[in-house]
C-alpha cells in the first residue's frame, strides 16, 4: 500500500493562491478519475466474450455477464473481481461501478464525450448512467441527448430533477404508472412503540406534494409564532413542537360523520371546518404544436407533474385557482422608484427561476430582487438591472467584493473577490478558466 504525506509548509501564503491550488488539485483529481474510468473500459474490452474459454462448460466455470444496458458488451464474469480489488472496492461494488462506466461509454455517447472532453464530472456521468440502465437503447439515447448539453452546469439535486423530467417526457405511460404507484404508497407512521428514554418518537411518511407543501407551510408558520412568543428552541425543535400544536387544534374534518354507515351526519353546528389551503402552488402549463402539454411544471419544487394530478388538486374543497395572463419576458419594464412593481418582480422571477449566484438553486420567487448596479449608484429599477438573489447571496454581494454583470436575459458573469469567474445561465453554472481568459484589470 502506498501513501503520501501532505506537506503543509507548501501551502500558498495568500487566499488567492489557496483558491488557485484548490482549482488545480480539483482538476487533477478529476483528470485522474476520468483516466481510471477509461482504463476500466480498456480492461472490460480485454475481458469480453471473446476472451472466454468456449470449451469450459462445467458448472461454476466463467461466463459472460451483462452489467450495463441493452447494446453494451458483455464482460467476463471473473475479471470484475480483480478490477474491483485494484480499485479498493468489493466485487459487488466494482460490478456496479463498472456497469455505470460501461453504460455511459456504450449507450450515452454524448455524455461520454463531455466526460473525456473535460466538461462533465465523473459523478454526474455515473448518476445519469444509473438512471438509464433499465431503459431501451433508444430511450437511453434520448436521455443522453437531453442531458449531455447541461450536465456540467448543474448540481446533484437539479441533475436528478432533469433526469426525472427526461425519463417522464420520453415514457409518459411509465411516468403515469409510477405516479399511480406513488399515490398508492402514501403513508404516515408514528413509531409510538419505540420511545426513547427522553420521551421522543420518530415520525416518517410519504405525502402528496400539495399536502406536503401545506404541512411545511403550517409548520413554518407555527414555529415562527413560537419564536415570537419567546421560545429559545432551535428551528428544528420548534417545527417538531408545531406539529403537536397543529394536531391538537386542527383535528376535526368538515365531513359527515355518524356512528354507523348510513347514519345521519352530525349537525352543522358541531362541525369544525378544515382551514383553507394556504400554500401558493405555481403551476406552469405549456401549449405546443400538439396542443396542451400533458405535463405541468411546478415552480415551487422545480419538478413535473401530470395534468391529471393538477386537475385532482384543483377539485379539493376551498382551493382557490388564479389564472394569470401570459407575461412577455422580452418586454423591457422600468419604474422610477427603488421597489420594483409586482409585474416587474414577476418578470424577473420567470426569466431566472432561481437565485443567479453561482451554483445556487433556491427558487427565484422566494429571493430578494437585487439591483445589479446599486440603485444608490444610479442603477435603474428595470428588467436589465434586476436579478433574484437569495438572502444569503444578496448579503454576500452587498457586503463583499463579489460582482456580476448581465450578458443577456437570464445570463450572467460573476467575479469572486479573488478574481475567479463563473458563467451562470438558465441551465446552471460553468467555471471560467481565467488563465485562458484573463480577467479585466
Amino acid at each position: 500500500m502506498t501513501s503520501s504525506r501532505i506537506d503543509l509548509d507548501t501551502t500558498p501564503d495568500s487566499p488567492a493562491g489557496v483558491l488557485a491550488d484548490l482549482r488545480s488539485h480539483r482538476e487533477a483529481a478529476r483528470a485522474a478519475e476520468v483516466a481510471v474510468m477509461v482504463d476500466a473500459i480498456g480492461w472490460a474490452a480485454m475481458h469480453s466474450v471473446d476472451s472466454l474459454d468456449r470449451a469450459a462448460t462445467l458448472p461454476g466455470t466463467e461466463g459472460a455477464v451483462a452489467i450495463a444496458g441493452e447494446g453494451a458488451p458483455l464482460v467476463a464474469e471473473f475479471a470484475i473481481a480483480e478490477l474491483a480489488a485494484v480499485l479498493g472496492r468489493s466485487t459487488d461494488s466494482g460490478r456496479i461501478w463498472l456497469g455505470q462506466v460501461m453504460e455511459c461509454r456504450y449507450r450515452l455517447p454524448k455524455t461520454w464525450a463531455g466526460l473525456t472532453g473535460g466538461r462533465v464530472q465523473p459523478w454526474q456521468v455515473r448518476r445519469i448512467a444509473e438512471a438509464t440502465l433499465g431503459l431501451s437503447f433508444e430511450a437511453a439515447g434520448w436521455v443522453d441527448r437531453q442531458l449531455a448539453p447541461v450536465a456540467h452546469k448543474i448540481g446533484p439535486a437539479q441533475l436528478d430533477r432533469t433526469i426525472t423530467e427526461a425519463l417522464t417526457r420520453f415514457d409518459p405511460d411509465r411516468a403515469e404508472a409510477e405516479a399511480r404507484a406513488a399515490r398508492e404508497s402514501r403513508y404516515v407512521t408514528v413509531e409510538t412503540r419505540h420511545v426513547t428514554t427522553d420521551g421522543c418518537v420518530q415520525l416518517h411518511g410519504t405525502l402528496d406534494l400539495a399536502d406536503a407543501l401545506d404541512l411545511d407551510d403550517a409548520l413554518h408558520a407555527v414555529a415562527t409564532t413560537l419564536a415570537q412568543l419567546g421560545s429559545a428552541d432551535s428551528l428544528d425543535v420548534r417545527r417538531a413542537k408545531a406539529l403537536g400544536e397543529i394536531a391538537r387544534n386542527d383535528h376535526t374534518l368538515d365531513l359527515p360523520v355518524g356512528d354507523e354507515v348510513g347514519a345521519e351526519p352530525m349537525a352543522s353546528a358541531e362541525k369544525v371546518p378544515v382551514p383553507r389551503r394556504q400554500v401558493m402552488l405555481y403551476a406552469h402549463l405549456t401549449v405546443n404544436s400538439h396542443g396542451l402539454d400533458p405535463f405541468v411544471r411546478v415552480e415551487n419544487t422545480r419538478s413535473l407533474i401530470t395534468l391529471d394530478q393538477l386537475r385532482e388538486w384543483l377539485t379539493i374543497q376551498d382551493t382557490t385557482v388564479t389564472v394569470r395572463p401570459v407575461l412577455d419576458l422580452d418586454e423591457h419594464l422600468e419604474t422610477t422608484g427603488y421597489q420594483p412593481t409586482h409585474r416587474l418582480r414577476e418578470q424577473v422571477a420567470l426569466v431566472n427561476r432561481r437565485c443567479v449566484f453561482p451554483h445556487c438553486t433556491r427558487p427565484a420567487r422566494g429571493c430578494d430582487t437585487d439591483h445589479i448596479t446599486a440603485h444608490t449608484s444610479g442603477g435603474p429599477t428595470c428588467s436589465c438591472n434586476l436579478a433574484p438573489l437569495c438572502r444569503r447571496h444578496h448579503r454576500i454581494k452587498t457586503h463583499t467584493a463579489w460582482t456580476y454583470d448581465l450578458l443577456d436575459p437570464g445570463v450572467y458573469v460573476w467575479r469572486s473577490p479573488h478574481g475567479l469567474m463563473f458563467h451562470v445561465d438558465p441551465d446552471g453554472t460553468t467555471s471560467i478558466d481565467t488563465t485562458r481568459h484573463p480577467s479585466r484589470s
